[in-house]
């Protein structure tokens, strides 16, 4: 293979081949908090928990949502396994959650979180404002 030399440019060559790559993070400080979450959500959608308890922690696009997915069956059992999320904003969480189910498959949901305060004298709130599922 011949290699030809344009300026800092290098043809014919694969760069990075073994090279280490630096981690990029893939959870923020808030991971404890959207592993909470996810667990709560997966609960809910595997009939472990009522569908009322996320009526607090739901919008009611995401509420009506979830309601659906329980009612069509579409997960009966699974496992979480691994969260990520990232922080695009101080009061936003976009979290995705990957769990186990039957047969030893993975499947992924997304969600997103928000955080507001009710009243100035209460403690924030999280809550669910967008899902995305496969089904």
């Amino acid at each position: 293979m011949t290699t030809t030399h344009t300026g800092n440019v290098r043809i014919g060559r694969l760069h990075g081949v073994g090279a280490r790559r630096r981690p990029t993070p893939c959870t923020t400080p808030q991971n404890p908090l959207a592993r909470a979450y996810a667990q709560r959500l997966l609960e809910v959608l595997t009939g472990k928990r009522p569908h009322e308890q996320l009526l607090a922690f739901a919008t009611e696009d995401v509420y009506d949502r979830v309601r659906t997915l329980r009612a069509l069956g579409c997960l009966r059992s699974g496992a979480l396994q691994r969260v990520f999320d990232s922080s695009p904003r101080e009061d936003a969480l976009e979290v995705t959650a990957l769990y186990q189910v039957a047969g030893g498959r993975t499947e992924t949901l997304a969600f997103r979180l928000e955080c507001r305060a009710l009243r100035r004298s209460q403690s924030p709130t999280w809550r669910f404002t967008a899902l995305e599922s496969r089904w």
